[in-house]
């Protein structure tokens, strides 16, 4: 593992994550080693204000040592402005809490953490205490090297995640998403982390879904989802009949028992990832009973088409129904 990151390409990230030429450097840098990737989202984590659980021990002289040379390669500051000086202290810390990280990581061996991550497909992980996680395209998640010993907690960083947790009274089983914590003992639940929040769907067994420092929280049972929007304090509930699409994802199953169009796009744009507009406002009354298995989209839409006499036209990621 490399216990001097590029101290640059992290920081310069962190302030304007946005920049093109900045993700790419920063993935550039994360492909070279797998440990950079831990050590990135811990860094994440300190930049926005997590702390980072502490080492029992720490090579606090060997570790300035660390920071004086990384740090002799920074620029030299610009004139100072009252925005640059505020930017500039906090890059300074940042490279600090950097070097920290490498420290600590490297005494715990290499790394703390086992990240997995998909891209366009699905993929499963059977963990060491006996449950199994289903990942969902685009997902992101990391556990401890010491998971099911002294704790099981999972962190979702991004997309969406089915659980089936085996049960054990004395260690809970937690998810971390943003904002939110799920805490179960045994039971199967999906998580979805979205740019609008977090949802919470369980199929079997209760789940405590509640916002992180404070005592708002909501118990689910078997066919409910819970709502919690970033940025937001309220936990909107919701009950769903037994033939819904909510892990249509993970069953590759689509089932429309008499469902309203309205309900139909949405399944549809969640499953397909396009946008599906109905255009049309006299089509509200139009429902669809079918079942779709693992099929292409565009046989789907020309089921639809002709099921319920209506127009349809896709193009790129967009479906238009008229």
């Amino acid at each position: 593992m490399n216990s001097k990151p590029d101290i640059d390409i992290v920081i310069r990230y962190l302030e304007d994550p946005e920049n093109v030429q900045h993700k790419k450097l920063l993935n550039d840098w994360i492909q070279q080693d797998p440990g950079n990737l831990d050590i990135f989202l811990d860094m994440k984590d300190m930049w926005h204000g997590d702390p980072l659980p502490a080492a029992s021990a720490f090579d606090t002289q060997g570790q300035w040592q660390h920071l004086d040379a990384a740090l002799d390669k920074v620029p030299a500051a610009p004139p100072a402005t009252t925005r640059v000086v505020k930017m500039q202290g906090r890059y300074w810390w940042a490279a600090a809490a950097v070097i920290l990280i490498a420290g600590t990581i490297t005494w715990l061996g290499p790394g703390r953490y086992k990240t997995v991550t998909t891209a366009q497909n699905l993929d499963s992980l059977h963990l060491p205490d006996g449950s199994t996680v289903y990942l969902n395209a685009h997902t992101s998640i990391r556990y401890a090297r010491s998971f099911g010993k002294d704790n099981r907690h999972i962190k979702i960083e991004k997309g969406e995640a089915f659980f089936d947790v085996t049960r054990n009274e004395a260690l809970p089983f937690t998810v971390d998403a943003p904002d939110v914590e799920v805490r179960v003992l045994g039971t199967s639940f999906n998580v979805k982390a979205a740019d609008a929040g977090v949802k919470v769907f369980v199929q079997s067994g209760k789940v405590s879904a509640a916002w992180k420092g404070t005592e708002k929280k909501v118990i689910l049972t078997p066919g409910v989802e819970a709502s919690l929007k970033h940025r937001g304090s309220d936990i909107n509930t919701q009950v769903y009949s037994k033939n819904n699409n909510i892990l249509a994802w993970k069953t590759r199953c689509l089932v429309f028992d008499d469902s309203p169009l309205a309900e139909v796009a949405a399944a549809l744009s969640d499953f397909y990832n396009v946008q599906v507009n109905i255009s049309n406002g006299q089509l509200a009354d139009k429902k669809l009973l079918a079942t779709f298995r693992n099929m292409p989209l565009d046989e789907v839409l020309d089921i639809m088409r002709k099921t319920l006499q209506i127009n349809i036209s896709h193009k790129n990621n967009l479906v238009d129904i008229y």
